[in-house]
């Protein structure tokens, strides 16, 4: 059985990574679990044990059960999908296709896609969320990109991020497709803009 010292030592260290988590700063959770601000900083610094009802109480406030603020040992989460759980969610006929690898919730999202545009097909991509950032690595072939006014071309190997606040394109380029990781990052709780369509290429992309 854990002795008092560690269970507060758990506790304070759970609550604390959960409003971190949650972008969520000490007075915030007070005024949602009903709390004051002194008895949270005592909670997160391990300086007395809360009682039953402040548990709960914070338990709601972060949107876990209590067992998430007490357990002392808990494992990190493991989540594997296997390749044929990805899901393609956009394909055109001449064999263009995103698929979805895996992702996290709300409120910190990180999504992995795996993206594949045959010769002169684009990808017309929405503005997102600002604050949310793109990061491509091309796998074979070459991809065009245009961010806002800017221009870009990777080749095989290259890796560039951008932020995604402004309205994007993805193109294939030259003789072969092209094939490339997407990872979508946004800070935050707010709603990723989905793509629109898979479009033809402009003449001269």
């Amino acid at each position: 059985m854990q002795s008092p010292d560690d269970v507060a030592a758990s506790i304070g260290r759970n609550v604390r990574a959960l409003r971190r988590q949650r972008r969520m700063t000490i007075d915030a959770l007070a005024a949602a679990s009903g709390v004051s601000r002194g008895t949270v900083i005592q909670i997160e610094t391990a300086r007395g044990n809360p009682s039953i009802s402040t548990l709960v109480h914070l338990a709601e406030a972060l949107r876990v059960g209590v067992a998430s603020l007490v357990d002392g040992d808990v494992a990190p989460r493991v989540v594997v999908r296997r390749a044929e759980q990805a899901v393609p969610l956009w394909s055109n006929a001449t064999g263009s296709t995103a698929v979805f690898r895996i992702g996290t919730d709300p409120p910190d999202i990180v999504e992995l896609w795996d993206w594949t545009l045959q010769p002169g097909d684009a990808f017309e991509g929405e503005a997102h969320a600002v604050g949310t950032s793109e990061v491509l690595s091309v796998l074979s072939g070459r991809l065009g990109l245009r961010v806002g006014q800017a221009e870009h071309e990777l080749g095989e190997g290259d890796t560039l991020l951008f932020e995604a606040h402004a309205p994007h394109r993805y193109s294939g380029v030259g003789p072969d497709p092209v094939r490339f990781t997407m990872v979508v990052l946004q800070p935050g709780d707010s709603g990723l803009v989905p793509p629109s369509a898979i479009a033809p290429a402009a003449e001269g992309d």
